[in-house]
């Protein structure tokens, strides 16, 4: 009985999507738009916003809402998984290392931060940005958890400072993009506002991408970090 009502759901969802999406095949123009759209960032990108990686300057000035919608579901998740994991959580072994595993890992720690900071701080250059950057800050924090122990450090006292991060994270996003509507343009707006994008392919340039880019970075690393504790404890 309990499969019948799965297919059910399933079924409805897809006349649901089927209902909500038939438009996009009837429109015989969709293929020419993207393709028109498509010519306009590689044409326009640059002069646009100042970055000569495109795929940052979509994310964070063309789309740059749309990313925030993302960082928000960031946050919705960090936050269920912190309600819920109170009561459940994954064992991991306190197996101890051997000192080749301890030394080895003490040493990569610091260059991989060095690499997400790299990477967040010339994401509108090269490829990265905010999202690799703060994986890549997570991952210290998992790798140090794994080889050293839940309890390197006070467990309550690195989740306040976490969650501090990750709020921050996402308060410099959402007040950064006011800059565009004080500016008498639109939430988000980065070029329109006439702001300083500098000279494309320097460190400083394209306007407010930057400060986009590593408010992301904190905020995903922070939120990784905070998932990943929540889920796990000691045996």
């Amino acid at each position: 009985m309990r499969k019948i009502y799965i297919l059910i759901l399933i079924l409805g969802l897809g006349i649901l999507l089927f209902i909500n999406f038939s438009d996009l095949f009837e429109d015989s123009n969709l293929a020419n738009n993207k393709y028109q759209l498509s010519q306009h960032y590689i044409e326009n990108g640059v002069k646009d916003t100042g970055a000569i990686n495109l795929v940052t300057a979509i994310l964070f000035d063309y789309r740059g809402f749309d990313t925030l919608g993302e960082a928000t579901v960031i946050f919705i998740v960090v936050s269920a998984i912190s309600l819920l994991a109170t009561k459940e959580r994954v064992f991991v072994s306190d197996t101890n290392f051997s000192q080749i595993v301890y030394q080895n890992i003490s040493f990569i720690i610091p260059f991989l931060y060095i690499l997400a900071f790299y990477l967040i701080a010339y994401g509108h250059l090269s490829p990265g940005g905010g999202f690799a950057g703060g994986v890549v800050i997570a991952t210290t924090f998992i790798l140090l958890k794994i080889t050293f122990g839940i309890r390197y450090v006070k467990e309550e006292e690195a989740l306040g400072k976490k969650s501090l991060l990750e709020s921050l994270g996402a308060i410099s996003f959402v007040l950064t993009g006011l800059l565009g509507i004080l500016l008498g343009y639109n939430f988000l707006a980065n070029g329109q506002t006439s702001l300083y994008l500098g000279i494309a392919g320097q460190l400083v340039s394209a306007g407010i991408i930057p400060i986009l880019n590593l408010a992301t970075g904190i905020k995903v690393g922070s939120g990784l970090a905070i998932i990943f504790h929540r889920l796990v404890r000691e045996e």
